[in-house]
């Protein structure tokens, strides 16, 4: 695993503990375990992502549909798993899972 790919990880966690934290105040604890659940959609979507890059620049293929696939049927398991708990809980996922987006919009202050 690369440092980059170790920074995006603890962004994402860390960003989500702050969310967590935030939205059980004002949603309550299924509000904390949406992010949760969030976070690990995260960074299972990352891990999947890195994996399929590194298989394309050893192949030289392009990306592959069924990855693609893959990781946005987790995040709408994700988000439908957390629909069924409450709107908070909801609420928390959608946050959990855009920490990806916010890690990878930030990551190039870390290059170099």
């Amino acid at each position: 695993m690369t440092n980059l790919i170790r920074k995006m990880i603890i962004t994402i966690a860390v960003m989500g503990i702050i969310e967590g934290c935030l939205l059980n105040h004002f949603f309550g604890v299924t509000a904390f375990l949406g992010v949760g659940f969030g976070i690990v959609g995260a960074i299972v979507n990352l891990l999947s992502l890195w994996q399929d890059l590194k298989k394309c620049v050893a192949k030289h293929r392009s990306m592959s549909a069924p990855g693609f696939v893959a990781r946005y049927t987790l995040s709408g398991a994700v988000l439908a798993f957390a629909a069924l708990m409450s709107l908070g809980a909801l609420l928390g996922a959608f946050f959990g899972l855009m920490n990806l987006k916010f890690a990878a919009f930030l990551s190039w202050r870390w290059q170099g």
